[in-house]
C-alpha cells in the first residue's frame, strides 16, 4: 500500500469564479433588471409572494452566462494539488467549474446551477417532521428550468437546485469535524479563497479550520482571522504560486 496522502481542505466562493467571468450578483448594485436579491433569491419570493416565473428567468439567464465561462490557472492548480494531496472542496458556488477543470471531490453547500429539483425537496428544510417537503427527486439538467415543468415524483414545481437564502445550507458539521481532525494532526492544509466567509453558517468554516497550523485566505480584501495566512489578490494569480510551494 501507499503512503497516506495528507488531506487539503479548500473552501471557495465567487471570488474564485468570478476570475472566469462568472457575474456576481453585487457587480449590479444588488440589482438584476431593477429587482432586489429578495424578489429572486429567498424562500419566501418563491413559497409566499409567487414570482416563481421572475426568478426562473432570473436563473435562465445565470445559467446561460455560465455555460460561457471556463477554468482559469487557478482550478487548474487546485487539480494539480491533487497529485500529492487528497483533496476536497466545500464551495459556495453553484457553477460546475471545479468540476470541468478535474477536481474530484466537490461539495457544493449552495447547491448547483446545473441540477434542477422538486420544490418539495427534503434538503430545503431542516424542521423535522415537515410534512410538505419530503420528495427526494433532484436530477442534472442540460437546459434552465422552464415555468411549468412539474415532478414526476410527486407533481411538484420544478426549480433550480439552489440554496436560496433563508433554506438550509449543504454542509454536514460532523464530516467537517473529521476532517478538521484529520488537518490537525496529519499535517494537512485549508486553504479559504474567493470569500471574506464573513456570512454564516459559512462563516464557521474558518472557526472551525482556526486550530489548524497552515491555513491560507486568498482574497482581493483579506480580513484578518486568528492566525491565517493573509494573500491578497485574485484567486487565479495566488492560487498556482501557493500549490506550487506546497507540492515542493
Amino acid at each position: 500500500m501507499g503512503e497516506k496522502m495528507r488531506k487539503v481542505v479548500v473552501f471557495s466562493g465567487a471570488g474564485l469564479s468570478a476570475d472566469s467571468g462568472v457575474p456576481t450578483f453585487r457587480d449590479s448594485n444588488g440589482l438584476w433588471e431593477n429587482h432586489s436579491v429578495e424578489d429572486v433569491a429567498t424562500h419566501e419570493s418563491w413559497y409566499e409572494h409567487n414570482k416563481q416565473d421572475l426568478m426562473l428567468r432570473f436563473y435562465e439567464e445565470r445559467y446561460n452566462q455560465y455555460k460561457n465561462c471556463k477554468p482559469h490557472a487557478g482550478h487548474e492548480a487546485l487539480v494539480k494539488l491533487e497529485e500529492q494531496f487528497d483533496v476536497t472542496h466545500v464551495t459556495q458556488n453553484i457553477d460546475s467549474l471545479l468540476e470541468d477543470a478535474g477536481c474530484k471531490d466537490v461539495r457544493h453547500v449552495h447547491g448547483r446551477i446545473g441540477m434542477k429539483k422538486c420544490e418539495w425537496h427534503k434538503n430545503i428544510t431542516t424542521l423535522d417532521g415537515d410534512g410538505m417537503f419530503k420528495c427526494d427527486y433532484k436530477v442534472e439538467t442540460l437546459k434552465p428550468v422552464e415555468s411549468g415543468e412539474k415532478c414526476p415524483y410527486c407533481d411538484g414545481k420544478l426549480r433550480p437546485d439552489v440554496c436560496w437564502f433563508n433554506e438550509c445550507v449543504h454542509i454536514d458539521f460532523e464530516e467537517m469535524k473529521e476532517w478538521v481532525r484529520e488537518v490537525k494532526y496529519e499535517e494537512g492544509v485549508f486553504i479559504c479563497t474567493g470569500t471574506s466567509a464573513q456570512v454564516y453558517p459559512a462563516g464557521y468554516l474558518l472557526s472551525f479550520f482556526s486550530q489548524v497550523k497552515e491555513k491560507y485566505i486568498i482574497d482581493l480584501k483579506p480580513q484578518p482571522v486568528a492566525d491565517y495566512v493573509l494573500l491578497e489578490g485574485r484567486a487565479s494569480d495566488l492560487l498556482p504560486a501557493l500549490v506550487e510551494n506546497l507540492l515542493k
